[in-house]
């Protein structure tokens, strides 16, 4: 098991995307499935949605990104609901990054999902568009993440 700097939190809404981004940064055949609980893989912590939306579980969430040494919150371009909380990234005391996901779709807004990381309190240039489907920025996430971990993805 890989030790906790080189694991990657993903964190965010119900719907938002954070296993479909999980399988395309891992290579793996991307599949549809409702991350019922954390899952923990060697590089990757993927949480279930609820840990954002219900207050009662953000502690949770705090609780599993102590196994990580980055965190990527995740906001769908789709979603027209904010569920963070203003300044929630600001609980963490390990980096954290935000990623838009679904801009090939025809309902993006990136605008909006933009505003609604940033409330969250993630710094505008450590935000990155990205889809999972096409593949569009994920090469650049790539990047970003290699900043901050040591192992290849």
């Amino acid at each position: 098991m890989a030790n906790n700097k080189n694991r990657i939190a993903l964190i965010g809404r119900i719907g938002s995307g954070k296993t479909t981004l999980f399988q395309r940064l891992t290579n793996e055949l991307i599949t549809y499935g409702k991350t019922q609980q954390v899952s923990y893989s060697d590089h990757f912590i993927d949480t279930p949605g609820e840990f954002v939306e219900l207050p009662c579980f953000r502690p949770q969430a705090i609780n599993v990104t102590c196994d990580a040494g980055l965190i990527v919150l995740i906001n769908s371009s789709t979603d027209h609901q904010n569920s963070v909380p203003p300044n929630f990234v600001c609980t963490y005391n390990i980096p954290v990054i935000g990623v838009i996901t679904k801009i090939d779709h025809r309902h993006s807004d990136l605008k909006r999902s933009r505003r609604y990381l940033t409330y969250a309190g993630i710094h505008p240039d450590k935000i990155h568009p990205v889809s999972a489907i096409t593949g569009d920025g994920i090469r650049e996430l790539k990047a970003v993440l290699q900043k901050y971990i040591t192992f290849e993805i």
